[in-house]
Parts: C-alpha cells; sequence; structure tokens
C-alpha cells in the first residue's frame, strides 16, 4: 500500500527528539512504501507560533535527511501547508457539519464552565461539557449570535457510541462517547481548535496513516466520529510510544529538552541520531544496533513498535555516534572534524591527524581535545608529572632524542627501535614509554607513542623530547 503521511509540528520551539522520531517514523513510512511524506505547520497557536522556529525546524529536517515531498518550500496538489493560511477549508468543513446539525453554537462563559469543572470534580465524576447550550432553539442561537453575544462551536457527541479502532501500535481500542463530551471545533475568536483543524487537513490532503505520539490517543475517538458523521473514510492510526529522559518524563520543548540542533552543534553525525531515533521504540528484527539509513528504511515496520515509553540514552547515542563515525570514508570524516581542530602548525598534516583520531572519537567535535596535545604539548597534569619523575624518564627521552636525529623519519620504525634500545638498557618499558608520552604531549596517556613519532616528524618530536630533558635538569639545581 502506498501511504501518504504526514509531520505536523507546531512552531512554538525548537524540535527536540520526541518530535523528531516522530517526523522519521512518518518518513519511514513514506520512503519504504513509495509514498509520499507532507510536512504541514500547525501554526494557530499565533501567541507562541514564530517564524524563527519554523526556520530552525526546516534546517534540523533538512540535517537529519527527512525531505518532505509536500509542505512549505515544496509546494503540492494540497497547499497551503500552513494551517494559519487554511481557514477556508475549516470553515467549509464546519458549514459541512453544520448542515448536518453535528455542531452548535455555545455561549457558556468560562465562569460557568469553571463552576461545572467543579461540581464534576466533587462529585469524582470524568470532567467534560454536560451539553447546556446543546437544546437551545436555532432561532434563539442566531439572535444572541447576531447580537455580539461570544459562543464557541461544539461538536455533538452522539449519545450511546463505542469508538472503536484498531491501532497499529496499541491493537483494538475503545471509547465511550459518554466519556467524551461535545467538544469545541472553533473557538469564540474564529480560530479552529486543533482536533477539528488536524483532522480537516488530515481529510483533505488524503492522510492515509497518521503517525504521532501517544499522548494523542484521546484526541483520536473524536477524530473517527467528526469522519463517521461527514461520511468521509478513516484515517489509519499508529500511537508511537513517547520517548522519555533518564527520568522518565515525556521529552518537550517547553522542558529544555535535547534538541536536534544542539546534536548539530556538538558534532553528532546524522546518520547516528537517525540510527538512535528509529531504535526508540523501534527494534530491528534482525536484531541490530547500528544500522545505515538504507537499512532501517528496509527494516523498518510499524508493526514492530512498542506500547512502552521509550527512553533516550544520551551514552547510547554516543556510542552509536562514534561507530558511524569510523565507518565514514576519510574524505567523509575530515569534512565532519575539520570545524572542530584547532588552528594547525604548518608541519602538522591534517589528513593524517584526523586519521589518526579517528579511532577514538565519540563525537565530531571530541577532536578539539583529541588534537589539542599534537598542536602543543598541554600542561601536565598528574599522571604525565608522575611518568616524568620516574628514574627511566631522562634517560628514555635522551634515547628517543638520539634515534629521532638517525633514523631516517618513520614513527613506526623509530617506536621499534626505542623499545629495543629501551630494553638494551634495561630501562622498563612500562615506566620510559608513558615518560616519552608526557614529554610530547603533557600526558602520560593517548595516541600510539610511533603514531605522534609520525604525526609530530623527527624535528618537533625532538624538540620537545629535548625540552621535557632540560626542564627536567633545571628543576634539579
Amino acid at each position: 500500500m502506498t501511504e501518504r503521511v504526514r509531520f505536523s509540528p507546531a512552531p512554538t520551539g525548537l524540535l527536540h527528539l520526541g518530535g523528531a522520531r516522530t517526523a522519521l517514523f512518518n518518513w519511514l513510512v513514506a520512503r519504504k512504501s513509495g509514498g509520499q511524506f507532507v510536512l504541514r505547520i500547525e501554526d494557530t497557536d499565533i501567541e507562541r507560533s514564530e517564524k524563527r522556529f519554523e526556520a530552525a525546524m526546516f534546517e534540523d529536517l533538512a540535517w537529519l535527511g527527512l525531505d518532505w515531498d509536500e509542505g512549505p518550500e515544496a509546494p503540492g496538489p494540497h497547499a497551503p501547508y500552513r494551517q494559519s493560511e487554511r481557514e477556508a477549508v475549516y470553515a467549509a468543513f464546519l458549514d459541512e457539519l453544520r448542515e448536518r446539525e453535528a455542531v452548535y453554537r455555545c455561549f457558556c462563559s468560562e465562569e460557568e464552565l469553571s463552576a461545572a469543572r467543579a461540581r464534576d470534580e466533587a462529585a469524582r465524576r470524568p470532567t467534560r461539557y454536560r451539553g447546556k447550550c446543546a437544546c437551545l432553539p436555532e432561532a434563539e442561537t442566531e439572535s444572541r449570535a447576531a447580537a455580539g453575544e461570544a459562543f464557541v462551536w461544539r461538536f455533538r457527541i452522539p449519545p450511546g457510541r463505542e469508538i472503536s479502532w484498531d491501532d497499529i501500535v496499541f491493537g483494538r481500542l475503545t471509547f465511550r462517547s459518554e466519556d467524551i463530551g461535545d467538544f469545541i471545533v472553533r473557538r469564540s475568536d474564529g480560530v479552529p481548535t486543533w482536533e477539528f483543524a488536524s483532522w480537516c487537513d488530515d481529510v483533505s490532503m488524503g492522510i492515509t496513516t497518521v503517525i504521532r505520539g501517544a499522548d494523542h490517543l484521546s484526541n483520536t475517538p473524536k477524530q473517527l466520529l467528526l469522519a463517521d458523521v461527514c461520511g468521509r473514510e478513516r484515517a489509519r492510526y499508529a500511537h508511537v510510544p513517547l520517548v522519555t529522559g533518564s527520568g522518565g518524563e515525556p521529552l518537550s520543548k517547553s522542558a529544555g529538552a535535547t534538541g536536534v540542533a544542539q546534536l548539530r552543534a556538538q558534532g553528532y553525525e546524522p546518520s547516528a541520531v537517525v540510527n538512535h531515533l528509529a531504535l526508540l521504540g523501534w527494534s530491528d528484527p534482525l536484531g541490530r544496533e547500528v544500522l545505515t539509513r538504507e537499512e532501517i528504511v528496509e527494516a523498518f515496520d510499524l508493526g514492530r513498535v512498542s506500547t512502552a515509553p521509550a527512553e533516550h540514552d544520551p551514552g547510547r547515542l554516543r556510542w552509536l555516534d562514534a561507530r558511524h563515525l569510523r565507518a565514514l570514508g576519510h574524505a567523509e570524516l575530515v569534512s565532519a572534524v575539520a570545524p572542530y581542530l584547532p588552528p594547525l602548525p604548518a608541519w602538522l598534516d591534517r589528513d593524517a591527524l584526523v586519521e589518526a583520531l579517528r579511532d577514538g572519537l565519540e563525537t565530531a567535535s571530541d577532536a578539539a581535545a583529541a588534537a589539542a596535545p599534537v598542536v602543543a604539548p598541554l600542561p601536565l597534569d598528574a599522571a604525565a608529572g608522575a611518568a616524568l619523575a620516574s628514574p627511566a624518564a631522562s634517560p628514555a627521552l635522551e634515547l628517543a632524542e638520539k634515534l629521532l636525529a638517525r633514523v631516517s623519519h618513520d614513527g613506526e620504525r623509530t617506536y621499534r627501535e626505542l623499545k629495543t634500545a629501551l630494553a638494551g638498557e634495561g630501562l622498563p618499558a612500562k615506566e620510559a614509554l608513558p615518560a616519552v608520552r608526557a614529554a610530547l604531549t603533557g600526558r602520560a596517556h593517548g595516541l600510539p607513542i610511533g603514531v605522534l613519532f609520525e604525526l609530530l616528524g623527527g624535528t618537533e618530536a625532538a624538540r620537545r623530547l629535548r625540552a621535557a630533558v632540560d626542564s627536567a635538569e633545571a628543576g634539579k639545581s
């Protein structure tokens, strides 16, 4: 089945990982079925919606590689794709509901509604609108509206109904109409409510499957009733589990959740983020954890999505990112890492440095700290100071300096020669080699010494060794 799916964010904040995961699941269904992925902007919250958030969302989706077939910046047959520009669509559907006598004007004030909610709470029953205005004569409502009295349009819930559907993720679900209450479809300011506008858009844009967060489960029976009353075919629904933080709280824009833009700035690979998002609630049938985008598209199936909340684990994301970085070709790795490298001296080969760092990076931004001791020795930390204070340190440094002067420059060969020379002089490698590395970088642990010799070159490596020897001798005097 060729699917038409949509991602319909509100531009009221930056795109967080929960929203990005929903976008990805929709995109995967579209790409696997050879269908269309529609991007729709739900900007009816005029006070909170901002163009800067919309623009940032476009950038984030593009960085993740989630290209849309229709939407802003990709006009299609169902334009416009911003709810703020679709007033005529909602007006037409409201007229249809009026013709079917499925809606009515409600003049209840906020004070009356608050008092009714308080009575429901005191009686320990579900808080819902009890239909005070449902039976007002049409002539009276017309007259009151014409006189300028504020009102909303409410959908008339059919009594005694069970609203059921087979959710692709949660299975068979049933709601009773008595538990819903007549809901508002258009507010007093003329703006449609989210439930109504979203349904109108799904119908008019031919959406076949609605894939969204499980927090929207309670909205679905309302939208199914709208479809039934208007004689429209029901869309299929898949409610995916919420993405939570380590404390179990759902990620949200307002709670400062990790955003896609934040990960981009931190140097994560988009392929790793996509891999991570895919595994938030879905599992690969072959049990793989490290997956390419193409492998995810091929394997993805909404039927394998869990109903349990999915926890965003930053540690697993870093683990995945390290593996995606290592899988990059040389040119791709250099492109990813280069923006984070410090200024390099003329003698240091950038491409060789990046390859030397490859296996130790978890994110591209780690290259800044990893490259620093190669560019210039760091101030000694405790371990490096202890290594240089060992009895084997000074003779080991002098041996290494002499080898660098007489062996043609080959880092690995020089390292092998050094180990042989250390053994010949009876200097324990476990003390001597950390001292050599500490002299070269300011750290007792890090890149292999042969790699450091190769990166630094004979002249720079010898200079650093001599500086360490001179410093040690000065300290003794």
